[in-house]
């Protein structure tokens, strides 16, 4: 596809709280993707959704704690995503990874 590469994306789904010996889950694979020289990542907040437990989460002001989804965005070559899957595997053990090809446009000069 002319003006177009091939890239996969790593799609993380987990919860707001979710933590690794005290650390934010989060942000530790989104610094490990950075440390790794991967293309980019994109943290998105959601306003809510269930999972596999068929536990609702929501941002409904009356619920004193809020749990919510994150979905984490990581786009790369396959190649480069591999070290960061086993970094994820290591330190999570609940949610949702998923791996699919799609076309990036290549960038403008």
């Amino acid at each position: 596809m002319e003006g177009f590469e091939k890239k996969m994306e790593l799609r993380l789904i987990l919860n707001e709280n979710d933590s690794y010996h005290g650390h934010s889950l989060c942000r530790l694979v989104v610094e490990h993707a950075h440390k790794l020289g991967i293309s980019g990542a994109t943290v998105m907040q959601t306003k809510g959704g269930y999972g596999s437990r068929q536990h609702m989460h929501s941002s409904d002001i009356l619920r004193l704690s809020v749990e919510l989804p994150i979905v984490i965005s990581i786009v790369d070559s396959q190649e480069k995503l591999n070290p960061l899957i086993e970094y994820i595997k290591e330190r999570y053990k609940g949610g949702l990874i998923s791996l699919q090809e799609i076309w990036v446009s290549k960038k403008i000069k």
